[in-house]
């Protein structure tokens, strides 16, 4: 599939397939959350990249409360994918702004960015997993 000059294909890994729906490894209040896969792409130089939706995932509110909130598009490495499902739970369709979403990061001037680990539930601790990652590897050189 060709998407705005960049070439992609299909990921045969994993048996992942766009369209599934996973559970994924969470903390038992969030057991009814689930990841679905919207897109499997390969480019050229890097890793297979999973983009997909998040059902029911938490997002602390600016006084501290957390409310379970949809979270349209989420790229990841489809290793780190691997290490976050558990369970595939059947199909279903992503998020009706899964489409914007997956433009807007595919026009991103910055590069196409992605998380390499999993997925726990919270895009925060996402996060901070990533910049915990990231500052070990920079310790390391």
């Amino acid at each position: 599939m060709e998407m705005a000059g960049i070439f992609m294909t299909d990921v045969a890994a994993a048996s992942f397939q766009t369209g599934q729906m996973w559970s994924y490894r969470t903390r038992p209040a969030l057991a009814d959350s689930r990841l679905i896969i919207g897109a499997l792409l390969a480019f050229e130089a890097g890793p297979p990249i999973a983009c997909c939706t998040v059902t029911g995932a938490l997002q602390q509110l600016p006084d501290g409360r957390l409310e379970r909130v949809t979270i349209p598009f989420l790229p990841m490495t489809v290793a780190a994918l691997a290490r976050t499902v558990t369970t595939i739970e059947g199909e279903a369709p992503v998020a009706p702004a899964f489409a914007a979403h997956f433009a807007s990061w595919h026009d991103d001037d910055r590069g196409l960015s992605y998380f390499t680990v999993p997925f726990e539930g919270s895009l925060d601790r996402m996060i901070a997993l990533q910049m915990a990652e990231i500052a070990g590897d920079e310790a390391q050189t």
